[in-house]
């Protein structure tokens, strides 16, 4: 049996694992000591109650086999990070919201997403694809994931520069800004602006989801940002959350930001001198 505190890259290493299709997480999870178990659950998604150097992971099986694969990975997630610790039972919105904080939850999705999009099979499958729903729904087939999770992991590991960014009742809950080429001064707004594609899919104008051209100074409030374009893609986790993907396909505006803050730099460092 695969001990607690076992790294998810470890685990399927320990497993032999190296091409998406062998993912199957019921048997890593009963490798790992737990039984995954489908049957409906009202209140949250899926939970796990263990005894000694074993565990039942219960997932909600009205829910979708993406959505129920992921489920099962967080729980396992718990068991090997958290193990001894209270029953986990976990909602919707902490498998949707909780990636950013130091808790439980960000650790446990962590896990998930590290076990069930593992980067040696996830990157090279990315390179060179555009940030956009399409390549987000093509590799979300591939690894039978949620869309929420291949997003995220695409902002990660993809090979542009983008930026993913969570609504929830309206209001932002959390973005990522992973590349080093997005200026740290390019700050997404706490609410989407009204003519954004974001806020009409907030207003129930879209069905699902929806993509387009739109000017950068919808999103980022920097001089001259209406001289420029971004791809804005956004798509419904939930009834009243979304999430954002922003991609610069032309990087030209953050080729000229990053000039600007190089100038004031130099200038200040100059200014110093002089003093």
């Amino acid at each position: 049996m695969i001990e607690a505190g076992t790294s998810p890259e470890q685990i399927l290493t320990l497993l032999g694992i190296t091409e998406p299709e062998d993912l199957d997480i019921e048997a890593i999870a009963y490798a790992c000591g737990a039984t995954i178990v489908p049957q409906p659950l009202t209140g949250c998604q899926a939970n796990i109650i263990g005894f000694g150097d074993r565990a039942i992971i219960t997932v909600n099986s009205n829910s979708i086999p993406t959505r129920r694969r992921f489920s099962a990975g967080h729980e396992l997630g718990h068991w090997m990070k958290d193990r001894g610790q209270n029953a986990f039972g976990c909602l919707d919105s902490q498998i949707d919201s909780e990636w950013t904080a130091n808790n439980a939850e960000t650790r446990a999705n962590r896990f998930a997403s590290d076990l069930l999009l593992p980067v040696a099979m996830f990157a090279p499958l990315a390179k060179g694809r555009p940030m956009t729903l399409e390549t987000v729904g093509d590799l979300a087939a591939v690894f039978r994931m949620s869309q929420t999770a291949t997003a995220i992991r695409l902002v990660n590991h993809g090979s542009f520069p983008a930026m993913l960014i969570y609504y929830a009742q309206g209001q932002r809950n959390w973005f990522l800004r992973p590349s080093s080429d997005i200026p740290t001064s390019l700050w997404p707004p706490e609410q989407p602006d009204p003519h954004s594609l974001a806020a009409g899919l907030l207003a129930n104008k879209f069905t699902d989801s929806k993509a387009g051209d739109v000017r950068a100074d919808r999103w980022f409030e920097r001089d001259k940002a209406e001289k420029y374009y971004i791809r804005e893609s956004c798509f419904r986790t939930g009834p009243d959350s979304i999430l954002v993907l922003l991609w610069w396909e032309d990087e030209q505006q953050l080729i000229d930001i990053a000039e600007e803050e190089e100038l004031r730099a130099s200038q200040r460092s100059d200014q110093r001198e002089e003093h």
